[in-house]
């Protein structure tokens, strides 16, 4: 099965020139990877360049399996796309491809020792090699602290809600959703 672009996609050729040394890169993005533009999380010319210049045409994808349990082929599928297929469809040369193998450990009464050390293993048995291994937990303490910021802000907040109370709710989206599938008003139905 292949994807098909949106008709929007197709019409956008975005390419992006990195900074290297002693010359440009130039990256230019096929239909493949291409994502809908959102106008607001576009990113301004100034930061494009500062990223640039301290990136130096390095690009960097992430594998991030969860270690709650072995590696399948889904996993392989993944690594394929993180480790050589995304560059390839960028055009990235392999002097500047780095993958960064990230423990997605985010639920640790499911990861043990025995996971993390076979997904490592796996990994280096199927003969890809990462720039550097994170752990998401390592920046939990961060992120609870930039939580609390956004919640000051008024920009974040703690949803209080009971499980019955988020059923409810997803029940009632779910309907709204269907009434529209079918171009009925959610409203009414």
């Amino acid at each position: 099965i292949q994807a098909r672009p949106s008709p929007a996609t197709s019409k956008i050729q975005k390419s992006m020139t990195m900074a290297a040394e002693p010359e440009a890169t130039t990256i230019a993005t096929s239909n493949a990877l291409d994502a809908r533009e959102i106008e607001w999380a576009k990113n301004t010319p100034e930061l494009l360049s500062e990223h640039a210049e301290i990136n130096r045409g390095i690009i960097r994808t992430r594998f991030p399996p969860e270690p709650n349990g072995y590696l399948h082929v889904g996993h392989a599928k993944s690594m394929n796309m993180n480790f050589r297929l995304a560059f390839e469809k960028l055009g990235v040369p392999i002097e500047h491809r780095r993958t960064i193998f990230r423990y997605d450990d985010t639920n640790p009464d499911a990861e043990t020792p025995e996971y993390i050390d076979s997904l490592r293993r796996d990994l280096e048995w199927l003969g890809w090699r990462p720039e550097r291994t994170t752990f998401s937990s390592d920046n939990f303490q961060t992120l609870h602290e930039l939580a609390i910021k956004l919640i000051h802000k008024g920009l974040a907040y703690v949803c209080d809600m009971t499980k019955a109370e988020m059923e409810v709710q997803r029940d009632l989206a779910k309907r709204r959703s269907s009434a529209r599938a079918i171009g009925k008003d959610p409203d009414v139905e």
